[in-house]
C-alpha cells in the first residue's frame, strides 16, 4: 500500500473467505427463485432439454405412470413420450459412467491421504526457509529506520530502500501464501471430490442425487429415450483419463478388483494424479 510516498504493508484480513462469498451467493440464488404452488413434485421438473429441439421437457402422469415428453413449443420435434422409469435407469448408467467404482475410490481416498502427509513433511523445510528470508527482511527493515534516525540516510535513500525491502517481503510472503495454499487445497479438494463421487454413485436416484449430478455436468438432454450431458470440471478428467471402460484393463478391474496387480495399482495412480492435477490448477473448484 503507497502512503505518502512510502509503501506499507497492508495489515488487514478479509472478513469472510471467497469460498465463502460464492457458497452463500449460490445459496441466496436459489432462495430467490420463485415456488410454484399446486405443481407436482416431479423428479425432473425443469431439469432436462429436448436433445432434439431444445425445448424443456415436462413430466405428466397418464395411467398411473408418469411421462416425460418435449413440450415442442418452438418447432416441429419427433420425440416420443419416456417413461419416467427409463429415464431414471439411464441416469444411473451415465452416473457408473462418471464415477469410480467404490473400492476404486476408497483406495485413492486412502493413497491420497498418504500423500498429502508426505508432501507436508516433505514441504517444511521450504516453508521454515522462506519465513527465515521473510524475518531477515524484517531486521533489515528495522536497520534502515534505525539509520534514518541517526541521520546516517536521507529520507530519499530510506524510503528507496525501504520500498525495494517490502516490495521482496511481500513477494516472499505471497509465494508461501501459494505454496501452501497449493499444497493442502489439491489434496483436500481431491479427497472431497473422491468422497463425493462415492456418495454419488452409492444413493438411488431422487431429489438429492439430481442437486448432486447437477455438480458433475451440464446441459441435460433426453433424446431419443437416452440422457446425454456434458461432464464438467474433474468429472471431465476423470472420464478423459480412461477409467470408464471400454478397454480389457478397465472392464477387468470393474469385474475382479481384488485381483489388481501392480501394473493395475499404476493405472488407479495414474487417475488420482490426473484429478489432483486437475485441483492444482483450478483450486476455487469445490464440491
Amino acid at each position: 500500500m503507497l502512503y505518502n510516498g512510502e509503501i506499507f504493508e497492508g495489515k488487514h484480513e478479509p472478513i469472510i473467505t471467497k469460498k465463502l462469498f460464492d457458497s452463500v451467493q449460490e445459496v441466496m440464488m436459489r432462495k430467490s427463485k420463485p415456488h410454484s404452488k399446486g405443481l407436482k413434485p416431479f423428479l425432473y421438473r425443469g431439469f432436462f432439454r429436448c436433445g432434439e429441439c431444445g425445448c424443456f421437457i415436462t413430466t405428466e402422469t397418464q395411467k398411473g405412470h408418469n411421462y416425460l415428453r418435449c413440450t415442442k413449443r418452438k418447432n416441429p420435434c419427433s420425440q416420443k413420450y419416456t417413461r419416467e422409469e427409463i429415464i431414471t435407469s439411464e441416469i444411473q448408467k451415465e452416473i457408473k459412467k462418471v464415477s469410480l467404482p467404490d473400492d476404486w475410490a476408497k483406495w485413492m481416498i486412502a493413497e491420497n491421504a498418504k500423500d498429502r502427509q508426505s508432501e507436508v513433511q516433505s514441504s517444511t523445510l521450504f516453508a521454515d526457509n522462506t519465513k527465515a528470508e521473510i524475518s531477515l527482511l524484517d531486521s533489515k527493515i528495522e536497520k534502515l529506520m534505525t539509520a534514518y534516525l541517526e541521520s546516517a540516510l536521507s529520507l530519499e535513500e530510506y524510503r528507496d530502500a525501504k520500498s525495494a525491502l517490502v516490495v521482496s517481503k511481500q513477494f516472499l510472503k505471497e509465494k508461501l501464501s501459494a505454496f501452501e495454499q497449493k499444497a493442502n487445497n489439491r489434496f483436500e479438494l481431491t479427497e472431497k471430490f473422491l468422497k463425493f463421487n462415492v456418495e454419488l454413485a452409492n444413493e438411488e436416484v431422487n431429489g438429492e442425487k439430481i442437486r448432486l449430478l447437477q455438480k458433475v455436468g451440464s446441459n441435460f438432454e433426453i433424446k431419443d429415450r437416452t440422457v446425454l450431458f456434458e461432464p464438467r470440471g474433474a468429472w471431465k478428467t476423470l472420464l478423459d483419463s480412461g477409467f470408464g471402460g471400454g478397454n480389457a484393463l478397465v472392464s477387468r478391474l470393474r469385474r475382479d478388483p481384488i485381483s489388481a496387480s501392480k501394473n493395475d495399482f499404476q493405472f488407479w495412480r495414474c487417475v488420482l494424479d490426473k484429478v489432483r492435477m486437475h485441483f492444482e490448477q483450478n483450486p476455487d473448484e469445490s464440491y
